[in-house]
């Protein structure tokens, strides 16, 4: 590969590798895409360093005491990514 493809290909799956990083960190990923997302994690210290920190985030997450009384955890997650989605307040 010439160094101008693969410069291309770096740049190119660097922007597509955070948007996966969910997927992958659940076993949700096919396996093709895995095997891309791995390859570019391979080559690029700045998304392993976000996929790092997505996954300390979900074991910490994970270690929270759940809300007595409160909404199920599912509801919970869907909430937060509905608002996730919604523009930030002014």
């Amino acid at each position: 590969m010439s160094d101008t493809s693969h410069a291309a290909r770096f740049e190119r799956d660097h922007r597509w590798a955070p948007g996966q990083m969910s997927a992958y960190v659940d076993g949700d990923l096919p396996e093709a895409l895995r095997t891309r997302l791995e390859h570019h994690l391979g080559e690029c210290a700045e998304c392993r360093r976000l996929l790092a920190g997505l996954e300390r985030m979900i074991d910490r997450l994970g270690r929270l005491a759940a809300p007595s009384g409160g909404l199920p955890p599912r509801e919970i997650a869907a909430a937060v990514r509905v608002r996730l989605d919604q523009p930030p307040a002014s």
